[in-house]
């Protein structure tokens, strides 16, 4: 029968465990589990810390671990029946376990990785996610999520987990990947937005990036790129995070000095 929203369970015990074991868990450890569906990753976390907060959308599944860890009289489990992406987190250092909704896996990252009280995460999405995420410059998935993931956190690929793992099989392999908080400060917003803008358009060159965002001009463009002595022709791929980060610390001081 088809879950109502779209669930793939996790069965494989020895993935489930490997997962677990990526995060090196200890008993002072608290944990977020997003997405506990049946329980298979929370059932091996649970006695390995000292407090686990489980956030559930599903009331029926809810109601399910509600009731298990009621008749096993377990205290150290908190089962939240609420949609993560409207959950507020609280002020508490943790640690991160799921296998994310692949339809929102990526929303869910976006809302973490800002965090300061977070210390690792470990994850379990689509294996096509997974290396947008850890993607360099000038591969093929390199993208704005790449430059995302890298301003916050250094990553690391595990492992993929094959489709027959999961109930129902999904139609993609899955692969695990470990995200250890580099607790950035908040960039200038500009620089999120010139990455979003540049990687709009891709193909073309660092300069027609720079020129038509908020209308700096190809004069004010070609000026900034000979201050960082960058090529015009350069495109935003072959372009690291820290690249960016001097780009659009130089753009935002041009804004302000010239528009």
């Amino acid at each position: 029968m088809r879950q109502k929203y779209g669930q793939n369970f996790l069965i494989d015990n020895n993935i489930a465990n490997n997962i677990v074991k990526a995060s090196n868990l200890n008993k002072h450890d608290k944990v977020l589990e997003i997405g506990p569906g049946r329980g298979i990753l929370t059932k091996i976390i649970q006695p390995q810390v000292k407090q686990l907060t489980l956030i559930e959308i599903d009331t029926n599944l809810y109601q399910q671990l509600k009731h298990y860890f009621f008749f096993h009289d377990v205290e150290n489990v908190n089962v939240v029946n609420v949609d993560f992406l409207k959950y507020s987190i609280p002020d508490m250092k943790f640690k991160i376990i799921s296998n994310l909704p692949y339809n929102i896996g990526t929303a869910i990252i976006q809302k973490i990785l800002p965090l300061q009280n977070w210390t690792t995460a470990i994850f379990m999405l689509q294996k096509e996610v997974v290396k947008r995420l850890s993607a360099e410059n000038d591969r093929k998935n390199y993208g704005y999520m790449s430059i995302f993931t890298s301003y916050y956190a250094d990553c690391t690929i595990l492992f993929d987990v094959s489709p027959k793992c999961f109930r129902p099989s999904p139609k993609v392999v899955s692969s695990v990947i470990k995200l250890t908080n580099k607790f950035s400060l908040p960039p200038e917003p500009i620089f999120f937005d010139f990455v979003k803008h540049a990687f709009s358009m891709r193909r073309k060159t660092i300069l027609n990036c720079i020129s038509s965002f908020k209308s700096i001009g190809k004069d004010r463009a070609l000026q900034i790129i000979d201050n960082l002595n960058l090529e015009s022709a350069l495109r935003p791929d072959k372009m690291s995070t820290s690249d960016f980060l001097n780009l659009t610390n130089r753009m935002k001081k041009y804004t302000i000095s010239h528009i």
